[in-house]
């Protein structure tokens, strides 16, 4: 899965982001020094499915991927000020991926699946993973 036209698209439409990557996992992505809010983009999965009729070298591909954000408020160590900066960090977010699509000659648009916390550390960053589906089409 290419992550960098995503990566591309969040750059433009959340202009507040200090950095925007990619990373090839959860652990690499919360790993060293992160300037926040952030957000990285991760390859969740991918499933084919034969399309019956066309064989095997013509599939419907649904391609997962995560988008995980850091946020981080000092004014309280509960993490509650936090979660307000995370919410209009993920409404941008939400405008920006749902219902976009990235390829329309190979693809359909990007739809929401699940959001979930991930962490919330000693240094007061809040870990946000949302996940977005791609429906896609490939063929040899």
């Amino acid at each position: 899965m290419q992550l960098r036209p995503i990566q591309s698209r969040l750059k433009t439409a959340l202009p507040g982001l200090r950095q925007v990557g990619g990373s090839a996992d959860m652990v690499s992505a919360m790993a060293g020094a992160v300037a926040v809010p952030a957000a990285f983009v991760l390859p969740m999965g991918e499933v084919g499915k034969d399309l019956g009729l066309l064989g095997q070298t013509h599939q419907s591909v649904a391609q997962g991927f995560g988008v995980l954000h850091v946020v981080s408020n000092r004014r309280d160590a509960q993490g509650s000020a936090a979660l307000d900066d995370l919410e209009a960090l993920r409404t941008a977010l939400k405008l920006a991926l749902i219902g976009w699509v990235p390829d329309a000659a190979t693809g359909e648009p990007v739809t929401f699946v699940s959001g979930k916390l991930v962490q919330f550390d000693a240094e007061g960053r809040l870990w946000w993973l949302d996940e977005f589906l791609l429906n896609t089409y490939w063929s040899a």
